[in-house]
């Protein structure tokens, strides 16, 4: 996910709504599966744990049943755009299981303090933003940052070294890459001076422009740098820092405790959204265009979802969920955090077993591998 940092958005009274669109099953992927051949009753939602699938009621098929339950979801992508396309999927899917679901979009934090008072159940947004709120990790989001670091000047990491690299602000992801990369080939915290531009959109402008020479950008960046120059890409953020995911899922522990079954069946639908990025490219670009709004042309649409492609933001088979959501990926993301200095207040205190709930979602996975096709 990428922070539109320019975009202070309102709290969620103010924010864009966005309600799951009732055309969107026709674009369904078939790993969506509706809950209509359904032969087992629907779970109650809250009903905490009971058995291995925590009170979640499983289709013959493997989708859950989620008939009668109902979800306010929300995402802090600030202007949609279509990288974020597969947490919208997520809400999809859940509505095909026969879930109610809403589905908020909002700018910064905004999302998380509509988690805080109730007004969402669990949101999509930025890991600090989800500590300092007191709001427990729930699931991934995408599982690594989509950044890259692009240059017109130089074609490798090695001709870095006191060369000035360009992220739209010092809480973008690309500053924590970039002190990481400098530190990886022995040049310590400041043998990459890092520059911000205040929004990626004009890291990408000055980049054309001839401004700058090197930055790091959105992956769906590279669709605009390319139709206007050569630009090289030295290293994605997965090759920099494999474990370094930027946003999650969160909700509040108390809704955490009393909604397992829930958790479960968000988890269980972010397999499956991942499944549709993989393999249904269709159906995803569909998506891209409602969650957008129609703000990208489908021609842009795909060109975005290809570049994304390129660097795997969503492996989705079970064996990854360790690597994607662990304990060790939270620990790896508090501390580059930390490090950043994007956490100002709850989240400094916060003790790590606070900080996740993963029993809903190492049991996902074992569904997941139980029902490939659906998964």
């Amino acid at each position: 996910m990428r922070q539109a940092f320019k975009v202070i958005g309102p709290l969620l009274g103010a924010a864009l709504a966005m309600t799951a669109c009732g055309s969107s099953s026709s674009n369904a992927s078939s790993t969506a599966t509706t809950a209509a051949t359904a032969t087992t009753s629907s779970s109650s939602s809250g009903s905490g744990s009971s058995g291995s699938d925590y009170g979640l009621k499983l289709n013959a098929d493997g989708t859950p049943n989620l008939k009668g339950v109902t979800l306010h979801l929300g995402i802090s992508g600030g202007n949609p755009v279509p990288g974020d396309t597969t947490n919208y999927v997520l809400a999809q899917i859940l509505k095909s299981w026969g879930a109610t679901v809403s589905y908020t979009i909002g700018g910064g934090p905004s999302m998380q303090l509509a988690v805080v008072s109730g007004q969402l159940d669990a949101a999509d947004g930025q890991f600090s933003s989800s500590l300092d709120a007191g709001l427990q990790i729930i699931a991934p989001a995408m599982t690594h940052v989509d950044d890259v670091l692009v240059s017109s000047k130089f074609t490798s990491v090695s001709q870095l070294k006191g060369a000035t690299v360009a992220t739209s602000s010092n809480l973008d992801p690309g500053n924590y890459l970039g002190g990481v990369l400098s530190k990886a080939q022995g040049w310590g915290a400041n043998g990459i001076k890092m520059t911000f531009t205040g929004a990626d959109s004009s890291t990408v402008d000055q980049l054309i422009s001839g401004h700058l020479t090197t930055a790091f950008v959105a992956a769906e960046d590279l669709v605009t740098l390319k139709a206007h120059g050569t630009f090289n890409v030295l290293k994605t953020a997965a090759q920099i820092s494999p474990d370094y995911a930027d946003s999650f899922n969160a909700a509040l522990p108390s809704w955490v405790k009393t909604h397992q079954s829930d958790v479960l069946a968000i988890d269980l639908a972010w397999w499956a959204a991942a499944k549709v990025f993989d393999t249904n490219p269709t159906s995803w670009d569909n998506y891209a265009e409602q969650y957008t709004n129609n703000a990208a042309t489908p021609a842009a649409v795909k060109l975005e979802r290809q570049a994304l492609a390129q660097f795997n933001p969503w492996p989705n088979t079970p064996a990854d969920a360790s690597s994607i959501l662990s304990n060790a990926v939270i620990q790896t993301n508090y501390a580059a955090n930390l490090a950043a200095g994007q956490m100002k207040g709850a989240g400094l205190n916060r003790s790590a077993s606070s900080m996740a709930d993963l029993g809903p979602w190492q049991q996902s996975a074992k569904i997941a591998a139980q029902y490939p096709s659906i998964y």
